[in-house]
């Protein structure tokens, strides 16, 4: 008597588990912002770095790029080289606003005197985040590893906007995180 109930509650159990349809998603990856946390050092003095998290989704799993991917449009110069776009906000008179961070021009001979300025980019480019190519949903947390001290700038309220995109380059939506003080320690 005891067999038959294990077993009739098993087979009860597989035709439950067999009836639950997979997960589905929107093939465009979309993200949601988790939080930031400030990275200290051991005499609990500011580093100067933080960690972005935020969730994603995406309903092919066609999310990350292999070291290999050079080739248009993943190359060095084209406009999906980075898969993690990341804006830089800076807090001017209570309103957030888009900032370009700078970085000195080096000069490439004693002639140069030229005072330009390149442009510094958080964007980044992360791993696959699956082993094939077979289409398949996923989901999960990342977490992103940035600096947030500005030397030129050390005492700001800023912001940070991202987004991703997926191999086929379907783009997600758009986060921001809170404001992120870039000296922690004088909020």
């Amino acid at each position: 008597m005891k067999i038959r109930l294990l077993i009739g509650m098993i087979v009860l159990l597989l035709a439950v588990c067999s009836c639950q349809k997979p997960v589905e998603y929107p093939i465009e990856p979309k993200i949601a912002y988790e939080g930031f946390t400030y990275l200290m050092n051991p005499d609990s003095t500011f580093s100067g770095e933080g960690i972005i998290s935020f969730s994603y989704t995406d309903g092919d799993g066609d999310l990350g790029l292999d070291d290999s991917d050079t080739l248009p449009p993943f190359g060095f110069r084209d406009a999906h080289y980075y898969n993690m776009v990341i804006d830089y906000l800076k807090c001017e008179n209570g309103v957030f606003v888009k900032t370009p961070l700078l970085s000195p021009h080096v000069p490439t001979s004693p002639a140069d005197t030229l005072v330009l300025y390149d442009t510094v980019t958080f964007n980044a480019r992360f791993h696959r985040l699956r082993d094939n190519d077979e289409p398949k949903a996923i989901s999960g947390t990342m977490d992103y590893r940035l600096i947030v001290r500005n030397p030129l700038s050390p005492n700001d309220t800023i912001k940070f906007e991202i987004r991703i995109l997926d191999r086929a380059l379907h783009e997600s939506n758009v986060i921001q995180t809170d404001p992120i003080y870039t000296n922690p320690l004088l909020k």
